[in-house]
């Protein structure tokens, strides 16, 4: 069984703080133009378990994938999936001939489901550290991020992220990529961040987000290393409504590329 689908690729973040996705600043690093974020490539990427195994997906499932090249605004981008053993499916996006996104979906996962991070109270925007590893240690908890899940939001999230509604019920169900954009803005509202890229998110799912409903993101640093030059943190995260857990996982990011450091 072989699953693909092909969409055109669009830059929702070219107004973000994180002005790796402006075509500027982007070039400066040696991209050709402002990066699709990650969390919108994760997007184009569940495509396929939600079509293999459906809506049912939503509330057990699991998927892992890691952002090797960018994608860009206006790119045809085209997923191609294959059984990988059972209940498992091998996941590669392809753009302008390159493979931009690798990973693996799940239709399940049987590993008991995490206990929620602790919280801790957001900073005021100007009261942001600078990203750092004094600022980012291993064990920091990272402010939570309090919400309330909207469809109208969410219907034009799936819209730019080139998601079919129907698993969604038109937006009503909030999805993974919506959940997992959070594990992002935890990040950003915790530390002053400059151009940062999103490396890799690997997310299980526990339940539904409906319209209405309160939404929380909770994040701690589980790993903050260099390699090859980048500064990278990794965050343990989970995303729930009030105590209800919906998705809980791993978050990685280049936080300070090597060509920030180099400059200063």
């Amino acid at each position: 069984m072989t699953f693909q689908r092909t969409v055109v690729a669009f830059n929702t973040a070219t107004a973000s703080e994180n002005r790796i996705h402006a075509d500027d600043v982007a070039s400066r690093f040696g991209f050709t133009g402002g990066l699709v974020p990650g969390v919108d490539v994760f997007a184009y990427m569940t495509a396929a378990p939600l079509a293999v195994w459906g809506a049912n997906w939503l509330g057990q499932g699991h998927i892992r994938a890691r952002f090797n090249r960018p994608v860009y605004d206006g790119d045809a981008a085209t997923l191609t999936a294959e059984v990988a053993g059972e209940g498992a499916l091998s996941l590669a996006l392809k753009a302008r001939g390159e493979t931009c996104g690798a990973g693996t979906a799940w239709r399940d996962d049987p590993a008991a489901a995490p206990e929620l991070q602790p919280e801790a109270e957001l900073p005021l925007p100007d009261a942001r550290p600078p990203a750092s590893p004094d600022s980012l240690p291993v064990g920091r908890v990272l402010g939570s991020l309090k919400e309330i899940y909207f469809a109208d939001v969410g219907r034009a999230h799936l819209e730019n992220t080139r998601q079919d509604p129907a698993p969604f019920e038109g937006g009503d169900i909030a999805n993974p990529a919506y959940l997992l954009r959070r594990a992002n803005y935890v990040l950003a509202q915790s530390v002053r961040l400059g151009p940062w890229i999103h490396l890799e998110s690997d997310a299980r799912l526990h339940g539904l987000i409906r319209d209405g409903e309160w939404l929380e993101t909770r994040a701690v640093v589980a790993e903050n290393i260099e390699k090859n030059g980048h500064r990278i943190v990794t965050l343990d995260f989970t995303v729930s409504s009030r105590d209800r857990l919906a998705m809980s996982g791993r978050h990685w990011a280049i936080y300070e590329p090597r060509q920030v450091r180099e400059k200063a």
